[in-house]
Formats: structure tokens, C-alpha cells, sequence
């Protein structure tokens, strides 16, 4: 991997920063976690505009035609800004599945209304099992005169109440050992039958149980081919995976920037805390893992735009991240002392996301459990 940015991603990350620095500040964060609908429209509007939300597409869609690695940097401004909203859903879980799955016609139909701001996308993924393999699936689509009817219920569906669309993964057969048997299907967010509750987050963004009671669709509404959505769920969890460990990445520079400027200013015994020697150690720590996690997250994201293998990248940079995310925002926290911990000052929101972000996609054991799997089948097959 080549360890740096192109002149364009650093123009990209000073954009990004500067943008949500000014339009997204603590204090607007805090009214968009008590609103209804977890987003600013107005600002939603305005990145739409700027071209962020088709940074991934093609030109054709309206986009710009960016990299794999051009989305990690926005996302890593994104985490450094702890900026809410539908982003990851629709561009992440929406965007990249459309983009590499859908058929020429779902993707005239629905990315150029992505980049211009006025489609929203999610995924219903994840069921009560907590577990992405496909015979812990429950949710059924049943063929019928129409096409198909879909119950079950899936759990952690960001903005569900905002989607314009679901990519909504069911049975839609018999689950083989080459995992056919599931497929994706784009329900309307607003189709019959679906019943929406809301769960409570420690990060207060808008997650939903979804209840899906014969849900219609077509077989047209079937994103790539009926039960071969498997790889199209493998692909997407990858990619997103990936991306959210870089999310943590910019979460954990920004609580590491705060603990050292902190540190830096807060006086005790007539001098500052981070002239003694166990700050200093601290902060050492915060910042090693922190360069672990940024190397480790980037490269997984560049091998998956490079077509390489990432069965042990991926699943050490996830486990890795989680890890180091949880460790910094903890040692900001245990330096900032009891200011850290006032709602009134910023660390909290880092604290929180640090948490969530660590349980989302795979907890940090599940990861080293199959990164230590696959260091092991490498080695036997060296």
C-alpha cells in the first residue's frame, strides 16, 4: 500500500473538516439527537450539493466516480466529527451494494436521486440471532401470484424512518453450503406492512426494530439474482466493515487531540498535568494506538478497492480498531478526570461513539477469532 494521500484526498479532508466544523458543531449535533428525524435535511442538502454524497458514484449517476479510499477519508472526518445522520446507510450499505449488484436500470433509478440528496438508503441485515450467516437467517420471502411476500423481523436498521428504501436480505429458499438460498430484495420505506420500532442507543442515532408482515415485492425488486444474495451480504459487510474501521479511526484522533490539548493547558502543582511523566506515558499509548488503527483500517480498505484478499486484514483491522478506539477514548477520559464526563464538554460524544462503533459489524472477539483463523489456514498453506 502506498502510505499517502493523492494532493485531491487531502483537498478532500480539509473540505470535509472545514465544512463540519462550521455547519455541524457540537451544539447542532445536540438538536439533531433530540429531533425526531436523527439528520439536518438542510445539511444533507448542502454535502449533496458539494458532491460528497456521489463521491463513490460514476459521472453517469451523478457522482464524481471517487475511490474505495476516497469514501474512508470522508468517513474518517465524519468519526473525528461525530456527525449524525444517514450516511453510512445510505452510501455504505445502500450505495456500494446497488453499485456492484444492482442492474442498469435499479441504479438509473435510484443513485442519481442519492447524489443529488433525495434518496435515503438502508440495509435490514441483522435478525435476533445476531449472527450474518445465512441459516441463522429467519426473515422468509414466499413466492406468490404477485412475486413475493416477506415476514420476519430484523433488528439495528439505521434510519429506517427516513428510508426512501430497505435492501431487506430473507430466505428465499433452501440454504446451501455455497450459501444460496438468500436474497435482497428493495422494499419502499413507506411499503404495507411494515411496522417500525424504535430502539434506545447510547449514541442516540436512529436505529429500528423492523417488522415486515407479507411485505410485497416483484421480482424486479431483487438485487442481483434470486438466491445468490449471499455474496452480495459478504461484499457489502466487507466494504462496510472497512469503512466503519476508519470511522473509529477519526473518532479516536479527535479524543486523542483533546486529552493532549487538554493536557497541555490543565495546571496542577504549578505546572501542567502533561509535563509529568505517567501523562506523557498515557498519551504515548493513546498515539500508538491510534497510528495502528489508521495503517491497520486503511490498508483492509485498500486491498478490497485493489480485488485482493482481505480474510486476515479485514478482520485484524476490525478487531484492532475496536480495541484502540475503546483504549484512547478511555484514557482521554481518565485524564480529563470528572470534566470528561460533564455533558457540557464534547469528550462524552466520543466516549459513547467509541462504544457503539466497536459493537456495530462484528465485535472486537468475533474479528480476532477469524483473523486468528486465518493467519492459521495461511501458514498451513505456506
Amino acid at each position: 500500500m502506498e502510505f499517502t494521500f493523492s494532493a485531491e484526498q487531502e483537498l478532500l479532508r480539509k473540505e470535509l473538516r472545514g465544512f463540519l466544523e462550521t455547519e455541524s458543531p457540537k451544539s447542532e449535533i445536540k438538536k439533531i439527537q433530540a429531533g425526531e428525524l436523527g439528520y439536518s435535511p438542510d445539511l444533507w442538502k448542502k454535502m449533496a450539493d458539494l458532491g460528497w454524497l456521489g463521491l463513490i458514484l460514476p459521472e453517469e449517476y451523478g457522482g464524481v466516480g471517487g475511490s474505495l479510499v476516497d469514501l474512508a477519508v470522508l468517513f474518517e472526518e465524519v468519526g473525528r466529527a461525530v456527525f449524525p445522520g444517514p450516511l453510512f446507510s445510505t452510501i455504505v450499505l445502500g450505495v456500494l451494494p446497488i453499485l456492484e449488484h444492482g442492474s442498469e436500470q435499479q441504479q438509473r433509478d435510484i443513485l442519481p436521486g442519492v447524489a443529488r440528496g433525495e434518496v435515503i438508503l438502508t440495509m435490514a441485515l441483522t435478525e435476533p440471532q445476531a449472527d450474518y450467516q445465512p441459516r441463522f437467517f429467519t426473515t422468509r420471502a414466499v413466492k406468490n401470484r404477485e412475486g413475493f411476500a416477506i415476514n420476519g423481523s430484523k433488528l439495528f436498521v439505521q434510519n429506517a424512518h427516513i428510508a426512501d428504501y430497505m435492501l431487506v436480505v430473507a430466505r428465499t429458499g433452501r440454504i446451501k453450503a455455497a450459501g444460496e438460498g438468500i436474497s435482497v430484495f428493495f422494499v419502499p420505506g413507506k411499503a404495507r406492512g411494515l411496522d417500525l420500532s424504535p430502539l434506545a442507543t447510547i449514541t442516540y442515532d436512529k436505529q429500528f426494530e423492523v417488522g415486515f408482515r407479507r411485505v410485497r415485492c416483484s421480482t424486479g425488486d431483487i438485487l442481483g439474482s434470486l438466491g445468490r444474495g449471499s455474496s452480495v451480504v459478504d461484499s457489502t459487510l466487507r466494504k462496510a466493515t472497512a469503512i466503519q474501521s476508519v470511522q473509529m479511526v477519526g473518532v479516536a484522533q479527535k479524543a486523542l487531540e483533546m486529552t493532549a490539548g487538554y493536557a497541555a493547558t490543565r495546571m496542577q502543582f504549578e505546572r501542567p498535568i502533561g509535563s509529568f511523566q505517567a501523562v506523557q506515558h498515557r498519551i504515548a499509548d493513546m498515539m500508538t494506538d491510534v497510528e495502528g488503527a489508521r495503517w491497520t483500517s486503511y490498508q483492509a480498505v485498500w486491498r478490497i478497492s485493489k480485488g485482493l484478499p482481505v480474510d486476515r486484514d479485514l478482520p485484524i483491522a476490525k478487531a484492532w480498531t475496536s480495541d484502540a478506539c475503546q483504549r484512547v477514548t478511555a484514557g482521554a477520559q481518565h485524564i480529563h478526570g470528572g470534566v470528561g464526563m460533564d455533558l457540557d464538554y464534547d469528550l462524552h460524544y466520543y466516549f459513547r461513539w467509541s462504544k457503539t462503533l466497536e459493537l456495530n459489524l462484528g465485535s472486537a472477539p468475533v474479528h480476532k477469532k477469524a483473523g486468528e483463523e486465518a493467519i492459521i489456514k495461511n501458514l498451513l498453506a505456506a
